[in-house]
């Protein structure tokens, strides 16, 4: 009658390189839910020994098939669970549509679902005209299978009569006229052609069901992924690393299970062990280069020579995914390749602009906006930042993701670059207020953060208070060496009459590179 997606198709991916998402209508989500819970109602004799004659009678083993009775979604369905071949039967509702018991009706329905399992069609998604088609070539094989367990024809007939059917040929499935005219055309063919058809399944469905397998683990490593990146609960994290390790072990997917399980450590902070799954790669891709690179850059070590060359001969048009040109945008502005790293970030920017929503993955935009505020800030273009930075947090804050370790890390960075640029724009009102937000969720994790005492001394410097600014600067200097702060405690000195102290701190910052403190050090202190 009808058949589900597959569990494979029920995922979506944190990357968009590697695959694509379907949607569900309701009615597939009842059936998904079904599945993870069945009824514990005994299949009837009809179906049980039904099941029995078609697979004895077309050579195939009982086991390749099970019946699970699902009295809640009006339909019969193949559909493959685990690599298992499955038939979920509303018995209740076959029932009220069978009023005189047929026993063709049920070795009908059986022999159907069973043409859509034979016939690959429980591993792919379809749109409707595909459906159509796969419905038709499972009452081909119905009628097939009527013919040589010694029904009548008119049985055929008679059994499509009980079923709903669409007067439009427009739907998922087609109308009556094609289906009997169909399904006869199985029921002649049996004699003339039993060998061919037979051998043709027989044949194909060993591979189509190794290849479930394969897919549908791939799939669960990816479900539970997402799960993680929304809660961060660490159940999700265990049960992903697993079935990526288990593909891993099997060297399938070649290098997107270590990819993305390198990730997924990634995502919950365990950078060194990202680092170690990815240099398990025998030959590396610009993906794995570019993750390897974030990653040392994030634990602040040396990146090896043989990264950095690798990195250099990559073209963005060679990249797939906002998250991949992302980072190589990082790595030129990084690298003081200011021009290059501008190319890619206003790309992407207006990629996104002109992208429909639903096209959109909250946690590769997040990653985005943030990176390229942080670009906006370098270049003080502060309100166009201000704008991305805030967007970074809003998204944020609009999902559970910020459960996740990786995305709550990343969401302090934005509330950096996003006081930096209201700053930079002089919008002190509100950066009183995002510096209370962002020192409320910094109490609630018990943590103190020292970028916010920066940034409030340098409110205090720009508003006057300059007393409370050197008393804060001086306490970030405490626990940070940062010889921007030295120059800004230099100037809030000056402000005091405090030459000499002001010159300590000018010579301090020009000696780490302010080149801007070298100038006040040269016309204030006389050197």
């Amino acid at each position: 009658m009808r058949k589900i997606i597959p569990l494979f198709i029920l995922l979506i991916s944190t990357y968009s390189y590697s695959q694509s998402v379907c949607k569900l209508t309701p009615q597939e989500i009842d059936l998904y839910l079904c599945m993870n819970d069945y009824t514990s109602v005994e299949s009837s004799a009809y179906l049980t020994l039904g099941l029995s004659d078609i697979v004895s009678e077309i050579g195939l083993s009982q086991s390749n098939f099970t019946i699970k009775t699902c009295n809640s979604i009006n339909n019969a369905v193949a559909v493959i669970i685990d690599g298992e071949r499955e038939l979920l039967i509303d018995e209740h509702y076959l029932s009220k549509l069978n009023n005189s018991t047929n026993k063709s009706f049920y070795l009908f329905i059986l022999a159907h679902e069973i043409g859509h399992h034979l016939n690959g069609h429980t591993l792919k998604y379809s749109d409707n005209t595909t459906s159509r088609k796969q419905e038709l070539e499972a009452d081909y094989f119905a009628g097939f299978v009527l013919k040589k367990l010694n029904s009548p024809i008119q049985d055929i007939t008679s059994t499509l009569n009980d079923i709903p059917h669409p007067s439009k040929n427009t739907g998922t499935h087609p109308i009556l006229k094609n289906r009997i005219l169909t399904a006869n055309k199985g029921f002649e063919d049996a004699v003339l052609k039993e060998q061919k058809i037979l051998q043709r399944f027989e044949s194909s469905i060993t591979a189509k069901v190794y290849e479930s397998n394969r897919i549908n683990s791939l799939n669960l490593a990816r479900s539970f992924y997402s799960k993680f990146v929304v809660t961060g609960n660490m159940d999700y994290f265990n049960s992903s690393r697993r079935y990526y390790e288990e593909l891993i072990n099997k060297k399938q997917f070649r290098n997107a299970a270590y990819i993305e399980l390198s990730y997924l450590y990634k995502l919950n902070e365990e950078v060194k062990e990202s680092i170690q799954i990815l240099n398990e790669i025998e030959e590396r891709n610009n993906y794995t280069v570019l993750l390897l690179w974030e990653n040392y850059h994030s634990l602040k070590k040396t990146v090896p020579k043989e990264i950095i060359s690798a990195i250099e001969t990559i073209e963005n048009t060679d990249l797939e995914g906002l998250i991949f040109k992302t980072i190589l945008a990082k790595y030129y502005l990084d690298t003081y390749k200011p021009e290059l790293a501008e190319n890619i970030f206003n790309a992407l920017y207006d990629g996104i602009q002109e992208s429909e929503e639903n096209d959109k993955n909250k946690f590769e935009l997040i990653h985005f906006y943030s990176n390229y505020a942080y670009f906006l800030n370098s270049k003080s273009e502060f309100e166009t930042s201000a704008k991305n930075s805030k967007t970074a947090i809003d998204l944020i804050n609009s999902t559970e993701l910020k459960e996740n370790k990786q995305v709550n890390t990343i969401l302090k960075a934005c509330y950096f670059t996003y006081s930096m640029a209201l700053l930079g724009s002089k919008e002190y009102s509100l950066l009183e207020e995002t510096l209370a937000l962002w020192e409320d969720l910094e109490l609630k994790q018990n943590i103190v953060n020292s970028n916010i005492l920066y940034i409030t001394a340098r409110l205090q410097e720009e508003t006057g208070k300059t007393k409370k600014a050197i008393k804060n600067f001086q306490s970030y200097l405490k626990t940070n060496k940062d010889p921007y702060a030295n120059f800004h405690l230099g100037k809030c000195y000056l402000e005091i009459k405090n030459n000499k102290s002001a010159c300590l701190e000018f010579k301090t910052s020009c000696e780490n590179g302010v080149e801007l403190a070298c100038r006040y050090l040269k016309i204030k202190c006389d050197e």
